[in-house]
């Protein structure tokens, strides 16, 4: 394996900070719901505030990651960080349940791009040998992003005089991380490479010299077999990518789905199963800590086995997690167990995503890796909104217990994934400025 030279590793820090920006907002508001008055918002209206920024996210990563194969990944990706930063903002100072409801999917629009882009500049600015470690850096920074929304929580919401103050703490994180970007994140070589610009060529040869991309080293790529390469007009489902497509948008759907589930709702469920609101920020730090180890354990086992046979076993182990959990829900085995539950939840959801950043040509990558964050946002929106509704009838164990449906469907497209990707020699791509956004 080739070393990533000290720029490279500075790029893909950058990339999990983008990332921690995507967990903190997300999660932030499963522990700002506690301490949201029912004048505010009722338990139902609260699941769509959840929503709103899961529904924004599909559209971001659905509609607008992709622009980043046209325009280039750092105009898109820094566009976005100013995007959410104002979302932030707005949030913090909503007067009500309207202005903070679409504020919501402001920010959740931004973060759909954030997502996807900042994996995408990590993977390329990466060498080969060292991407499912990149991938589990980058990914590092959404439960670390997690666990700072769950410790900062009681503190911030106290000095602040209310919820709102965690929404300021991720303003001033979003307008911190969008300067480091500016000032550190380049053009990533593969994009500069497709272009037919001079200028772009020459930035791309000076930018080889600072980084050590492993160019001229023949590869096997994970493109599948049979995948018809047209450049930037490759089609998504067309042949030989159509069974990876269906597999990564149904497997990581259902794994984002329960994985949303149970982040946004476990402080409340665990609140309202004990009546301390302590407890359950507790629980939600400990699924945040397990999602953490998660993402370095993904990084590590990841240089050695393949990305699906690494999701589907690990969808086995987080549902016997997910069972124990559901039946203690209170004292130290739910602790541990919270904890292996978001370690084996987030490596699978590492490992789609590792997948996804390689089975597709470098001209619709963005594309091919936004389009499968925002089809899987259908499953992750309406999760949320179930919950808000379910917990009034459900009991805490009957709603984990659920939750082993869409883990175990992600489960077995984990392990159709491992037949149907298959090495085979990188097919030419013809360098173009102009993808389809059709």
């Amino acid at each position: 394996m080739t070393a990533m030279t000290p720029y490279q590793v500075l790029i893909v820090a950058v990339c999990s900070l983008v990332n921690l920006l995507d967990g903190y907002d997300l999660f932030v508001m499963g522990y700002a719901l506690p301490h949201i008055p029912d004048g505010y918002a009722t338990s139902a209206a609260k699941g769509y505030l959840v929503s709103a920024a899961l529904f924004g996210i599909g559209v971001g990563a659905f509609f607008l990651a992709r622009l980043a194969d046209v325009h280039g990944r750092r105009p898109i990706l820094i566009g976005a960080l100013v995007l959410n930063t104002a979302g932030l903002l707005v949030s913090s100072i909503a007067p009500n349940y309207s202005v903070l409801i679409a504020s919501r999917f402001v920010t959740g629009v931004a973060i759909g791009v954030l997502g996807a882009i900042s994996m995408v500049v990590a993977q390329e600015m990466s060498p080969p040998s060292r991407r499912s470690l990149s991938v589990g850096v980058v990914l590092f920074g959404y439960p670390l992003g997690t666990f700072v929304a769950g410790l900062a929580g009681a503190s911030v919401i106290e000095a602040a005089g209310g919820w709102k103050g965690l929404f300021w703490l991720g303003f001033g994180l979003s307008a911190l991380v969008t300067v480091v970007v500016v000032t550190l994140i380049p053009e990533t070589v593969e994009y500069l490479r497709g272009t037919s610009d001079d200028t772009a060529q020459e930035l791309a040869d000076a930018l080889s010299a600072r980084v050590n991309l492993e160019e001229g080293i023949p590869r096997d790529s994970d493109i599948p077999v049979g995948a018809t390469d047209s450049g930037p007009n490759t089609k998504l489902l067309g042949p030989g990518l159509k069974t990876t497509t269906l597999l990564l948008w149904f497997g990581y759907g259902f794994c984002t789905a329960a994985f949303y589930f149970i982040g946004s709702w476990t402080p409340q469920i665990i609140k309202n199963e004990t009546g301390d609101a302590a407890s359950g920020a507790l629980v939600g730090i400990m699924l945040s800590v397990g999602t953490m180890i998660g993402a370095i354990l993904y990084g590590i086992v990841g240089l050695r086995r393949p990305s699906a046979q690494i999701s589907w076993v690990s969808m086995v182990l987080g549902s016997a997690a997910l069972i124990a959990f559901a039946l203690t829900l209170q004292g130290a085995i739910a602790l541990a167990m919270a904890l292996l539950l978001g370690l084996f939840v987030f490596v699978s959801l590492t490992a789609f995503t590792a997948i996804a950043t390689t089975v597709y040509p470098i001209q619709v990558r963005a594309k091919g890796f936004g389009t499968m964050l925002g089809v899987a946002r259908v499953g992750s929106i309406v999760s949320p909104i179930l919950g808000g509704y379910a917990i009034g009838f459900m009991s805490p164990k009957d709603l984990y217990i659920a939750v082993l449906v869409p883990l175990a469907i992600a489960g077995v497209c984990s392990y159709g994934l491992l037949r149907a990707t298959r090495s085979k020699s990188a097919p030419s791509v013809e360098p173009s400025r102009h993808t389809e956004i059709a």
